[in-house]
């Protein structure tokens, strides 16, 4: 007896391997891309807190705005908790100008990382795009060490 030959169709082992290489070819390109957008969001994230923080500042000066406009800007507390911290205890303009910029670096360096800098400097400032002009200018300047570039900063002009 002489059986009929089949005609069988389908996939055979190379086919499927070869598909196989280039389905994961593809995820591995997708999950670079997720690395990336995440990072990317990270450095926007950390941009709107630079932002906020010098918007803030920038308030604190304009409310204090005597003990800024002098010849020497006033230097960064070396303790944050001096008393100026609260309605009932008064300090004067100085002191609580050098309180605002000691609350202002410690902000930064925590919502920032501890290799951010904070500073506040009169115009121009060299390297600076923004902070050009006037030496009756202020200008706030945060620099951190970001996720995509070496150090990302942040220069606001008052």
């Amino acid at each position: 007896m002489h059986m009929p030959r089949l005609n069988v169709t389908g996939f055979t082992l190379i086919e499927i391997l070869v598909s196989l290489v280039i389905v994961a070819i593809g995820l591995l390109g997708l999950g670079s891309t997720q690395i990336m957008s995440l990072k990317d969001n990270q450095d926007a994230y950390l941009y709107t807190q630079a932002l906020t923080l010098t918007s803030e500042m920038a308030d604190r000066i304009r409310a204090n705005i005597g003990s800024w406009r002098v010849a020497t800007l006033p230097t960064p507390a070396s303790n944050c908790s001096n008393s100026c911290n609260s309605i009932a205890n008064s300090c004067s303009p100085t002191a609580m100008a050098a309180y605002d910029y000691c609350i202002w670096k410690t902000n930064a360096q925590a919502l920032l990382g501890t290799s951010a800098s904070a500073t506040v400097v009169k115009s121009p400032v060299s390297g600076s795009t923004v902070c050009q002009g006037n030496s009756t200018k202020l200008c706030l300047r945060l620099s951190w060490a970001g996720n995509l570039q070496t150090t990302s900063k942040f220069d606001f002009e008052m």
